[in-house]
């Protein structure tokens, strides 16, 4: 399995909805913007995203 570092600002696919992170946390997940910067999604495990 690939692993991909994942840094603040980049685009990624969380079940199958477009999506911008805003965090990284050590503890493996990440806080998410949807693609209209209108919804905070938080604590999502780093291993649903999918790089696009």
């Amino acid at each position: 399995m690939k692993t991909t570092e994942l840094w603040p600002g980049d685009r990624i696919k969380w079940r199958k909805v477009a999506c911008t992170i805003q965090s990284t946390w050590q503890d493996g997940t990440v806080d998410l913007w949807d693609a209209d910067n209108l919804v905070m999604i938080e604590n999502v495990q780093a291993i649903e995203l999918e790089a696009i």
